[in-house]
């Protein structure tokens, strides 16, 4: 008799225990979500804002070398709730038609919770030749305010470990027509490289 009258006590712990392991789970993992460490919870774009030295008249020894200049603006945008978004440092590389043209460094920022952050940065070239028909095409795109640029960046979380989960971005650029607003760059992390079969 008394272990059937224990029997109703343990079921009531039972239902007990496992709702209110469904409740924490159930507050959690929004929580979870909204800070996870993750790019689809962010979105980056970047402007093109200056560009020097791309086109020089040509000499008599063959296609000109350039060092070009390039001024970017990053835009970040964080859309966590309660986590603040930041990186140590970046590097970012700019090529036009698959031949890179400049290259520099991100200074670290933070964009705050459900906020925007924005960051100056600069890419140079030094001594750099593209083939004619790249070099003609490049100026004729000048020339019509279409050229386009394509921008990679990868910023760190931690100035002394490079190798801890950076974002990647692949950006596209306009100049010297810049679009109204700033193209969404695509963003990766926690990749993992497979060489497998």
């Amino acid at each position: 008799m008394d272990k059937q009258a224990g029997d109703p006590d343990i079921q009531k712990i039972f239902i007990f225990v496992l709702g209110f392991a469904i409740g924490v789970a159930m507050t959690l993992v929004p929580f979870i979500e909204v800070t996870w460490d993750s790019p689809r919870h962010d979105s980056y774009s970047l402007a093109l804002t200056g560009v020097d030295g791309l086109v020089q008249p040509a000499s008599s020894g063959g296609a000109p070398s350039l060092s070009p200049e390039f001024n970017l603006t990053l835009y970040a945008e964080n859309t966590r709730l309660i986590a603040e978004k930041c990186f140590s440092h970046g590097r970012v590389a700019v090529s036009y038609g698959g031949v890179a043209v400049g290259e520099g460094r991100v200074p670290g920022f933070c964009a705050g919770a459900r906020s925007t952050a924005e960051v100056g940065a600069a890419a140079r070239g030094v001594g750099v030749r593209l083939p004619d028909g790249q070099r003609r095409r490049l100026e004729a795109e000048l020339r019509w305010g279409a050229a386009e640029f394509d921008v990679e960046a990868k910023l760190f979380r931690d100035r002394d470990d490079e190798t801890q989960s950076p974002v990647l971005l692949w950006c596209k650029a306009a100049w010297p027509q810049l679009p109204p607003q700033p193209p969404r760059c695509k963003a990766f992390t926690d990749f993992v490289i497979d060489f497998g079969v």
